[in-house]
């Protein structure tokens, strides 16, 4: 039966992860088996050299050896001293031709040593360890010599343990390891487990081929779209830049930018921003180089906490120029309905003079009839090179015939688009919120002159928008208050002109200016860096 590739890929996740720690517990514990039994070893020739240097320059002992007679009462203490120290298995003492003076096992003194490796001791060589075959069998050894009070070798110590002791000691140090080892492997191998249960839930539920995958279809996809994508996690390193981004932002397309703050390639970014606020921005115009941008930025979640940010933005040049012509052909589709409707008031008051036979009255006012000049939108059409905003200014023109005010374009105007310049929607707010802020207050009262001045000028570093109207002017408590949502003069229904305005001007960091007397009318100037 053949596995599933799911499956197959999991077991060789799994595998993937346990094997590594089972090797490395089990060379750990290799390693340190042996350093423990080198050390023990160490620890073991120390103490029998000690122990056997100890005996070997007692006094009782060396006179004992020096006279040639057995002292029982060195004997019962150097028997008692084995009883209590149990650190050594034999102690035997010699004199120069080996013959026992004391053994652990009462019944071999008097008789020879056993295992020939006594001579170098018995030469004057350094005390040393040896291994050899005894009496009670095979051993490790410790000789020291006895020395008279005159320095001369009279005969020697041996302190030894026994090699099934040693072996002893091994098999509780193999059997603790094992144990050790055994325990090692439990723990890794729920480890394993929760790792890999961890790793699949992080991955949610793909195993790391498909992420791979998926990942480097995904990069292509990115990197295939129009829109500029980049995101950043909380400390402003950029963790995704696509190649539609990088052009915008006039980077080689081989640069690597993750890992590198945003700042170094967008200094002006507000993405940071994003993630400290956690609030998204939804179509936000901005300037990168000389590109007009729209951008949206949406801070990451990972469930309630913020863990970076994505802006994602596109060259808006050719959506916004078709978005002007169609703004444009709406504003006059209702330039067109205004003339319509005022054509056919004029339409009923040449009718009427016909039914009262004023015949000569008729010619007369069907000649000295007119909406708006050809003169007239002529010159808006050549001041104002925008469809869209054109169009407003001709609709706000029939509007103000209607209105019975006279709207003028100042004839030292002249608005022309920049490549860095706002989308037309905002010039269109700007302009007919002020023209028609203009109308509601001279169309509020009788005032004897009705007039509303506009001019709108492009320089290379700023554009300016002015509007002056001869109404009554702003009061001063509501000049405190003008640009709250809610503030108005005009009753139920009015009051966001202002504030809209206001919108626009901070969003791309302008000023404006209101020159207003009582009586005298107002004069508006908003100043845009672009």
């Amino acid at each position: 039966m053949v596995e599933k590739p799911a499956v197959a890929s999991s077991k060789r996740l799994y595998a993937s992860i346990l094997i590594p720690a089972l090797i490395a517990s089990i060379i750990m514990c290799g390693l340190t088996y042996y350093y423990s039994i080198t050390e023990r070893q160490r620890i073991m020739d120390e103490t029998i050299m000690d122990y056997a240097e100890m005996v070997a320059t007692m006094p009782p002992v060396v006179r004992m050896v020096d006279t040639g007679v057995i002292d029982p009462e060195v004997t019962a203490f150097l028997r008692h001293m084995e009883e209590t120290t149990r650190q050594i298995d034999v102690l035997v003492i010699c004199d120069s031709s080996s013959r026992r003076y004391y053994h652990t096992d009462g019944t071999k003194v008097g008789k020879t040593f056993v295992g020939g490796d006594q001579a170098d001791i018995l030469q004057g060589k350094e005390p040393y360890i040896s291994s050899a075959v005894g009496t009670l069998g095979p051993q490790r050894r410790a000789f020291f010599p006895i020395r008279s009070s005159e320095g001369t070798i009279i005969g020697f110590v041996m302190a030894s343990v026994l090699n099934e002791t040693i072996d002893s000691l091994r098999a509780r140090i193999v059997t603790a390891y094992l144990l050790i080892l055994a325990l090692i492997l439990v723990i890794c191998l729920l480890t394993a487990q929760a790792f890999h249960s961890r790793l699949k839930k992080t991955l949610l539920g793909y195993q790391p081929e498909e992420l791979a995958t998926m990942y480097i279809e995904r990069a292509e996809v990115l990197d295939a779209l129009e829109e500029g994508i980049f995101a950043i996690n909380t400390d402003g390193e950029v963790i995704l830049m696509n190649q539609s981004a990088k052009r915008m932002l006039d980077l080689p397309p081989a640069t690597r930018t993750e890992g590198r703050l945003l700042t170094e390639y967008y200094p002006q970014t507000r993405l940071p921003n994003t993630v400290k606020t956690g609030k998204a921005e939804y179509n936000i115009s901005f300037v990168i180089g000389d590109r007009n941008i729209i951008s949206s930025r949406i801070p990451i979640r990972e469930g309630d906490k913020i863990v970076g940010a994505v802006s994602i933005f596109r060259d808006k040049t050719t959506v916004t120029r078709l978005a002007d012509q169609l703004t444009g052909a709406n504003h006059m589709v209702e330039t067109l309905r205004a003339f319509n409707h005022e054509f056919v008031n004029r339409l009923h008051v040449i009718l009427g003079l016909m039914e009262l036979r004023e015949w000569d009255k008729a010619r007369d006012y069907i000649l000295n009839t007119t909406l708006v000049s050809s003169q007239a939108i002529s010159d808006i059409q050549h001041r104002i090179p925008v469809e869209s905003l054109a169009a407003l200014f001709i609709g706000k023109l029939v509007k103000a015939n209607e209105l019975g005010i006279t709207l003028t374009l100042k004839s030292d105007s002249y608005f022309y688009p920049k490549s860095r310049d706002l989308p037309s929607d905002c010039w269109i707010t700007l302009v007919g919120n002020l023209v028609e802020n203009a109308f509601d207050e001279l169309n509020s009262h009788d005032y004897p002159v009705k007039s509303v001045e506009v001019g709108i000028y492009s320089e290379e570093e700023h554009t300016t928008i002015v509007c002056d109207d001869t109404g009554g002017g702003i009061p001063e408590e509501i000049l405190f208050r003008l640009y709250d949502s809610h503030t108005t003069t005009k009753g139920e229904g009015h009051g966001s002109g202002y504030h809209l305005i206001r919108e626009i001007v901070d969003q791309y960091e302008g000023t404006i200016h209101i020159d207003t007397e009582p009586g005298e009318g107002t004069s508006v100037e908003i100043i845009l860096p672009v």
